[in-house]
């Protein structure tokens, strides 16, 4: 057995512990949303973090396990394909913040910040996996 399958077995049982916490804490957030309503910022923010734990330690895990078939999972055309479509997302995130900003401070909306942001930043997500599903697709990286 090499060093690296060691290791890789090691990393394989850090990312089930963390998937067991990011299970823990979206149950926290699955029980926020039936307790009190002061509580939703909590709410809201272990629901993200767990989430995003959940999301980062699957597809680590998918990793890992391919490294350890002897399988390769990414090429440099993937690797470009997930920074361009990350980069397109970012660009798309910062400029619907400033313009609900604007919107907001010219017309008076009175509209609530962190609802925004948080709608916006999940709006954001799902547009680059939309883009990143689109540019695979198309073929045709720069």
């Amino acid at each position: 057995m090499k060093v690296n399958d060691e290791e890789n077995k090691k990393l394989l049982l850090a990312n089930k512990i963390i998937m067991a916490l990011s299970m823990l804490l979206l149950a926290i957030a699955l029980l926020g949303l039936f307790g009190k309503p002061q509580y939703t910022g909590t709410t809201i923010s272990s629901f993200f973090v767990g989430s995003s734990l959940l999301v980062f330690a699957y597809l680590n895990q998918k990793r890992i396990t391919a490294e350890l078939e002897g399988k390769t999972i990414a090429d440099e055309r993937s690797r470009r394909v997930g920074e361009k479509s990350g980069l397109v997302a970012y660009l798309l995130l910062v400029a619907a913040l400033l313009v609900s900003g604007l919107i907001n401070s010219i017309f008076n909306l009175g509209l609530e910040y962190t609802f925004t942001v948080n709608a916006i930043i999940i709006a954001s997500v799902l547009s680059w996996l939309i883009i990143g599903l689109y540019i695979d697709k198309k073929g045709e990286v720069s």
